[in-house]
């Protein structure tokens, strides 16, 4: 959905805002959950991802980088290394909706993650 079809369908929540921001821009809901989200938006096994990611990485910033979605917290945003401009747009949209906290947390992958991402998308499954 768009951000401003997200922002009428969760304005009244009282949890706050808790989506997932697409490469596009789209907003989805993190089903069931957002690592969940992320492992079925790679397409992989989940076995198989877990064996290319270095074991001090945090799979939510590992899976992150590798799909390039934008995981969103009411307080928390963890985006891939270098997001995209229609998911800055959108993660703008939002925090202008008052679904953000103003002064929420944004976090990067370090180059160690995108690294290790680039080895694992150049891996046969």
């Amino acid at each position: 959905m768009t951000a401003l079809e997200f922002i009428h369908k969760h304005l009244e929540d009282e949890d706050g805002c808790e989506c997932m921001i697409l490469p596009d821009g789209t907003v989805e809901e993190p089903q069931p959950s957002h690592l969940n989200f992320l492992v079925e938006r790679t397409g992989r096994p989940a076995a198989w991802l877990h064996g290319r990611m270095e074991k001090s990485m945090e799979p939510l910033f590992w899976l992150v980088e590798y799909t390039g979605c934008m995981s969103v917290w009411q307080t928390r945003v963890v985006s891939p290394s270098a997001p995209t401009q229609a998911q800055l747009d959108t993660l703008e949209e939002l925090h202008d909706a008052a679904l953000l906290s103003p002064r929420y947390l944004l976090e990067k992958p370090d180059e160690s993650y995108a690294g290790s991402v680039k080895r694992a998308k150049t891996e046969p499954v």
